[in-house]
């Protein structure tokens, strides 16, 4: 068993902090934790969460030490690993980057499109500030970024700081378990080829005990598989399997429809389930995390987030899909930018593995959005308005340069409480 000193979760107030805190529980046998210190700049939150979280270390009978703040500073201090988790703005932000683009028939989603632009801005400023403090607090800490859209923010990090950094994502962890389900095995039999974006990614090949099953998984879309939202047609004639989120991208008019039609958009649901949440975590009877935190989103992240430290630290040099460096991984696209790709995890960091180009059938899609990140971060960064177009325009979802203007304009106004590099 290995014994970290400190984990520091910087927006440990989030209704996620007990699914991580499981994971440290769950993990028991791997891994102890001597304190993780919860901070959050709403004091209210961080009562009722981080009084939940104590209550279910003291239930697993577990030594570590739940401290909370809102001084950083003071929880960063010594960390050994520091965990971003912070949404600035509030669900209120996010809830005005899902209407405003839905009013001109653009998809408004947290991640993509103009809603995942403006998320990103609202983002980096904060971002940075705590990068500084972690770089002169907890230099050696590694940094894991579960804040999202995490690409666009783990490519801030790597490209403006000094940090080991790497961005999580539950998607690959998920999509692994679904494949191990279909085919009755652990997640441990199960490697999938994935390439691509945090949340523009494709998988090429997909094997069990390496055995390619790719023609048995593809039968299987063809019979109708559930939650997956892609029709055998496209997959067949992509020659590769779209993850969850490019149904964005694929299908932007069946889901500009469906967000109007549901008449609630995803972040007014969420403030719902997190109103409920917040309700059970303040019983101080619960001492386990509740079933409806599975609503909320973010399944498995506590397994891919101490999955990931504990290879970090006990050099075990296994293969994790994080976001991380190109580096060639993907020729096709900048060796700057941060991709998402199975990488070798452990004591010497992460090491993404070459997975060579892309397939033509999606390398105009990937290398379109990747130019959207990238114009993201820079405007992001500097506050350039020129670049902030560019993004705006690149962007596949905006489907012209007046348009483009019109959300630029309209989103930065509506957001410049939170924006200072703009203004």
């Amino acid at each position: 068993m290995v014994v970290i000193g400190k984990v520091a979760v910087i927006g440990g107030g989030s209704t996620y902090t007990p699914e991580l805190v499981d994971g440290f529980i769950v993990h028991r046998d791997e891994v102890q934790v001597k304190e993780v210190a919860l901070h959050d700049i709403d004091p209210q939150r961080l009562e009722v969460v981080g009084g939940l979280v104590e209550r279910m270390v003291r239930h697993a009978e577990l030594p570590t030490r739940i401290t909370r703040t809102t001084d950083r500073a003071a929880a960063l201090d010594g960390a050994a690993f520091v965990i971003s988790q912070i949404r600035v703005g509030g669900m209120a932000a996010r809830i005005r980057d899902e209407h405003i683009p839905l009013a001109y028939g653009v998809v408004g989603q947290e991640t993509t499109g103009p809603g995942g632009t403006l998320k990103a801005w609202r983002t980096i400023p904060v971002v940075l500030e705590i990068a500084r403090d972690v770089e002169r607090l907890a230099p050696d800490a590694w940094f894991i970024n579960f804040t999202n859209p995490s690409g666009i923010i783990t490519e801030t990090l790597l490209k403006h700081t000094s940090l080991k950094a790497v961005g999580l994502c539950n998607n690959p962890i998920n999509f692994t378990r679904l494949v191990a389900g279909l085919f009755g095995v652990p997640d441990e039999a199960v490697f999938l080829e994935w390439v691509g974006l945090n949340h523009v990614n494709w998988i090429r090949r997909v094997y069990v005990e390496g055995r390619d099953v790719s023609a048995d998984l593809m039968a299987k879309v063809r019979e109708g598989l559930p939650f997956y939202p892609f029709d055998a047609d496209l997959v067949e004639a992509l020659g590769v399997f779209p993850t969850w989120y490019l149904q964005y991208y694929y299908y932007p008019d069946r889901k500009v429809a469906e967000m109007r039609a549901a008449g609630k958009t995803r972040g007014e649901v969420v403030t719902e389930v997190e109103r409920d949440l917040l309700r059970k975590y303040a019983d101080p009877s619960l001492v386990v995390k509740p079933p409806e935190l599975s609503q909320r989103g973010g399944a498995l992240y506590s397994e891919a987030a101490v999955r990931l430290i504990l290879s970090l630290v006990l050099d075990r040099r296994d293969v994790q899909v994080v976001d991380t460096r190109n580096g060639g991984a993907i020729p096709d696209l900048p060796a700057d930018g941060v991709v998402e790709v199975p990488c070798v995890v452990g004591a010497h960091g992460v090491t993404p593995l070459r997975m060579g180009p892309l397939p033509e059938t999606v390398r105009p899609l990937c290398q379109t959005v990747k130019a959207w990140e990238a114009w993201t971060v820079e405007a992001g960064v500097t506050g350039s308005h020129r670049a902030a177009l560019m993004a705006m325009v690149t962007n596949p979802l905006v489907r012209s340069v007046d348009l483009a203007r019109v959300l630029l304009e309209e989103m930065l106004e509506a957001n410049r409480e939170y924006l200072p590099q703009f203004f």
